[in-house]
């Protein structure tokens, strides 16, 4: 935490003045700051886990960050075909009971083992048809790249801020 000294004088206004313009610029770029620390460590995560053992093809993790002078904004994203698999799983090969999920929130979101790819994912294997092949599947293991990589930036935040805002970095 910053304190500005305010004396009551007129010189002292202008000294307090000074002080808060000079905080004020270095707040944007503080903010900046704080932000590609947190996306730095969620693209990390989503990389560590968006390959889990399985059938799935990885995605393509990447970020996206704006800034608006006051605002900054990050956005982590994971792309590609099996992102919906890689993060919450398919078949209770790797994952458990059909019906199940080992996603924390897989279940709100209606992603549980077994209930999409025609039910499929309750057996543990199936084949399905990659052009004119036909290709055994035992499913993917839930990584949860998303889910584990807003983990562990909520689980850094406080300390990321306390670095860059209070000790510059």
């Amino acid at each position: 935490m910053r304190t500005i000294e305010l004396e009551l004088s007129p010189e002292g206004v202008d000294k307090a003045l000074r002080e808060l313009t000079d905080y004020t610029a270095t707040l944007a770029a503080k903010t900046e700051q704080f932000v590609d620390r947190l996306r730095q460590i969620g693209l990390k995560v989503i990389e560590d886990n968006g390959n889990p053992p399985g059938d799935s093809q990885p995605g393509t993790a990447d970020a996206i960050i704006t800034s608006t002078g006051s605002t900054t904004k990050c956005t982590l994203f994971l792309e590609g075909k099996d992102v919906l698999f890689i993060e919450f799983g398919a078949g209770i090969h790797f994952n458990g009971a059909a019906g199940s999920s080992p996603h924390p929130m897989g279940a709100e979101f209606g992603y549980t083992i077994g209930s999409y790819g025609f039910g499929q994912g309750a057996k543990d294997s199936w084949t399905y048809k990659d052009g004119t092949e036909r290709v055994v599947s035992y499913g993917t293991l839930a990584g949860m790249p998303m889910y584990k990589a807003s983990q562990e930036m909520r689980r850094q935040l406080v300390a990321i801020a306390r670095d860059v805002f209070e000790r510059g970095g």
